[in-house]
């Protein structure tokens, strides 16, 4: 009998963190969710937004100096 090694899928949220939310966030994201929408990938995807928002306002503010 032969052994054979599998790998495990690779993790596809590999990091995790825990947040503290003030009092009701979580209905109200509940009253805004399209049909099927989960709460887990409306967070991922609005911090994803923001992220790439401020990378973005980031690189219009700070504009590389010139060397003379």
């Amino acid at each position: 009998m032969t052994k054979t090694s599998r790998m495990g899928r690779k993790k596809r949220w590999p990091e995790r963190t825990a947040i503290k939310l003030a009092a009701g966030t979580f209905d109200r994201i509940a009253a805004i969710l399209d049909e099927g929408e989960d709460r887990m990938t409306f967070m991922r995807e609005a911090v994803e937004r923001e992220i790439e928002r401020r990378e973005a306002a980031g690189k219009r503010k700070r504009a590389p100096k010139r060397t003379a």
